[in-house]
Order: C-alpha cells, then structure tokens, then sequence
C-alpha cells in the first residue's frame, strides 16, 4: 500500500488513526502492529516473511545476546549476518551475478539452477528476484537495534508486540525515515493518546508532504521522462532543465514521504527525528548532506564511520574511512555501478573539500551566492550519476546532440513556471508562518484526489529500496 493511493488516503488512514485515537491503552500496539503488517503486506503477502525474519532474528538475538555474555560479540555478528542476507539476495545478487558475468563470463545463477536441479533430480531456474519494498530501511533499523542493545545504548526488549511496532511502524515502513530506538522507546513504551491538535497538526503536515508529491514531484517526473525518454531530441536545453527538474522531483518526493511519515506519526502521538532540512540552501557539500537525507548521514556516521576509527586518527585513514562509508552509501542507493560511482564521486569530493577548504578556513572567504552556486551545480551533476543516464544526458547537456527539437522546446516552456516555484520552495530563505496557513491541508488535500483521479499515482522514488 502506498500513501498517494485511494485506497490508504479513504480508508485505511482515516480508520487506523481514528482506531488508534479511540483505542483502549492497552489494545493500541496490538491494534498498530496488526495494521503495519495489513499496510505492508497489502501489495504482496510474501514481503511479511522477509519483515517477519528480519524482526525475529533481532527481537530474538538481543534477548539471547543479553544472557550468553561470552558470546555477545559473536552473536552480534550472527545477527547482522542474518538480517543482511535476505537484503543482499533481493537488493545485490542480480548486481554481483552480472558483474561476474560480464569479468569472467561465469552465471551464478545458472550455476545455482544447475547445482539445485542435480540435487533435487528436477529442473529448477533461478531468476532475478523482485526487491521487496522498503528493505534497505528495514534492515538498517533493526542493525541499529541490535548494536544499540550490544554497547549498552539501549535495553532489550521483551515485547514481541512492541518491537514488532518499532520496526514495521507504517508511517516510515517503507522510505524511512530510519529511526534508533533509542528515539522511540519511551513513545513504545508510555504510547498515549494523542490529543486532537497533536492529530490536526500531524495530519497538516502530511497533507503538505502529499501535495509535494502529487502535485510537485510527479509533474517534475513526467517532464524528466520526456527528457531521458531520447536525449537527441532534448537538446542541450532540455538536457540541463530536465536535469534541474529531476534533482527538485527527487527532493520533494522523499522530502515529501517523510513529512507524510513524520505527520501520520505525529497524529498517533510518534515524533521522529526531521529528516530533511532544505538541502538545497546548504553552502557546501558537507552542509548539504547534513541536511539531506539525515537519519541514513546519522546511521552511516553512528554505525560504519565511527567504528571505523572517523577522524580520530591519520588523515589518510580519515580520508579511507570517507570512501568507504560514501561507497557503502552508493551501493546502499541501488545495485549498480551508477551507485558506486555516485557514492565515490561525492566521497572525493567532500574529502577535497574539507582537505582544501573547511580546515584551511578559505571556504569562509569564498562569497556565500559562489559557495552556494557550486554547491548545487556539484549536487546536480551528481544526481545525473545517480539517474542512470550519466554519459548520454552529458553529452547532451554539452550540446553533442543540438538545441533540441521545438517539441521539447514547448515542453520546457510549459515547465518553467513550476520549475521556478520549486526553486523558489529549494532556494529561498525560510518563509514566514502565516496562521491562515493551518487551513490549507484541505484544500491541498482536495487538489491531491483530483490529480490523483485525473492521471494515478507514481511510485515513490525510495518506494524499493
């Protein structure tokens, strides 16, 4: 089930939130485990298996973890083992069976087939598995949990039914954002009711969250589709406005999602970390992924940077520890050498940056409109990376294939106007608060089912990740 949907915006929101409001005390992790497993597993039943090992191995392991003392080290191993193994094989095996097709023209998964078939006496295929959706988020929360409970940062918990909240919570299931549970353990535990302005004001915001979806970010893509859909015919004109219109749809999708996730939890009586900070008014690479993105910057930093030795050490360890975490983030983003090379770019470049800029102190002497212009000039040829379209939306960007046919032309006029709007919401300073605002949920709340109604819904950019 997916947010921008009839289905969850008529019906299941309107009646999970009312149960939980009316709900006795004791009835309500029950009531909202039950409904995060009907909201998951409303597209595919199957995906409750992998939901439901990931939560067994960590909600299991912890509590064995905490009685064999002598063993804690290797069952934490144990555990992360377990809980990245369906990730691996869903998200990475099709990327490391290609990879050594294409090196050493070896098919793992027909040596698997063939291996299987021996064994079993019967022909069996291996084929590309589907990605579940949101386990790349899944998975991530409960390594958070389980590691949090091996250094002491958190207790163990008991309750099947209240883990089985903190890691299936529908609100943030399936894009994040990735909460420690350390955030969520006194709400788990105390769950009250929450007041109606906590639900007014929750339900507010996701309104907003949906409106920058539908109504921002999905026109933004179909324009993005038209673009990539044949670069000769975009031109370099349609190249670069495209290009502009994918880094803002990206933007207000996620950002978008996790105001819908902070707001549905907010009416439930959940607050959770921000995960966005307008990105795109940061100064610098290092600002912007401080702003973007912040519960996966957090989880790297707490989880991989740190223990690997952060800057507490040489500066080239400092600096391998910089490649390896951005490397493990690209790889994070998708199964694909796009990813990788995503994640390396930005990894060079924040080291550069710091290296030459932050602790040399020229970066505070560069004018803030320069700093700012590179910054996202920077951002925007990493997102061409990340698209997939790298070299051919390049060349085009360059003028290799012209000016672009007067179809696009058109295309690019009727855009603009949404495009500077979205810029204006990215770049501009804070807006003030207007009290006539808290009445515009409805009415952007309207205008979502009626683009819905009129042309569907999109998938979530993060949607399978």
């Amino acid at each position: 089930m997916v947010f921008s949907s009839f289905t969850f915006l008529l019906l299941f929101m309107p009646l999970v939130l009312l149960g939980y409001r009316l709900m006795p005390s004791k009835a309500r992790m029950p009531f909202l485990f039950a409904a995060s497993l009907l909201f998951y597993g409303w597209g595919s039943p199957l995906w409750l298996l992998l939901l439901g090992w990931c939560m067994i191995v960590s909600w299991g392991g912890t509590l064995l973890m905490m009685r064999g003392q002598k063993r804690r080290r290797w069952l934490l191993i144990l555990m992360i083992a377990l809980d990245l193994l369906p990730l691996f094989w869903f998200k990475y095996a099709a990327f490391f069976r290609d990879t050594l097709d294409h090196l050493f023209g070896w098919n793992a998964f027909d040596a698997l087939s063939g291996v299987l078939s021996r064994l079993l006496g019967a022909e069996i295929q291996v084929s590309t598995p589907v990605l579940p959706a949101g386990i790349s988020f899944f998975t991530f929360q409960a390594i958070s949990y389980i590691v949090d409970v091996w250094r002491g940062d958190a207790r163990a918990q008991r309750s099947l039914i209240v883990f089985g909240v903190y890691l299936s919570l529908f609100p943030q299931l399936v894009a994040g954002p990735i909460v420690r549970y350390t955030d969520l353990e006194a709400q788990l535990l105390e769950h009250p009711r929450p007041t109606w302005e906590q639900m007014r004001r929750g339900l507010a915001r996701f309104c907003t969250g949906l409106a920058k979806k539908v109504l921002l970010a999905d026109a933004l893509g179909r324009f993005w589709g038209q673009v990539n859909a044949d670069f000769s015919q975009a031109g370099a004109l349609g190249s670069w406005l495209g290009l502009i219109s994918f880094s803002f749809q990206i933007y207000f999708d996620f950002a978008g999602y996790s105001d819908m996730a902070l707001g549905l939890g907010e009416s439930m009586g959940f607050i959770m970390p921000e995960n966005f900070d307008h990105p795109y008014r940061a100064l610098s690479l290092t600002e912007f992924w401080r702003r973007w993105h912040i519960s996966l910057t957090t989880w790297f930093r707490e989880y991989v940077y740190i223990p690997l030795g952060g800057n507490r050490c040489a500066r080239w360890r400092r600096d391998l520890n910089v490649m390896i975490v951005w490397a493990l983030t690209g790889l994070w983003h998708g199964a694909g050498w796009n990813f990788v090379l995503w994640g390396v770019y930005f990894g060079l470049l924040l080291i550069l940056e710091k290296r030459f800029l932050i602790d040399t102190g020229r970066a505070a002497r560069i004018p803030r409109l320069v700093r700012h212009g590179v910054s996202y000039l920077l951002v925007l040829f990493g997102w061409g990376m990340f698209s997939g379209f790298g070299l051919p939306l390049l060349t085009a960007m360059t003028g290799g294939s012209g000016w672009g046919s007067m179809e696009i032309w058109l295309a690019c006029l009727a855009h603009l106007p949404l495009l500077i709007f979205c810029a204006v919401l990215s770049f501009a300073p804070r807006l003030p608060r207007v009290r006539a605002w808290r009445f515009a949920a409805p009415v952007l709340m309207l205008l979502c089912l009626g683009a819905l109604a009129a042309q569907g819904y999109a998938p979530f950019v993060y949607f399978q990740f």
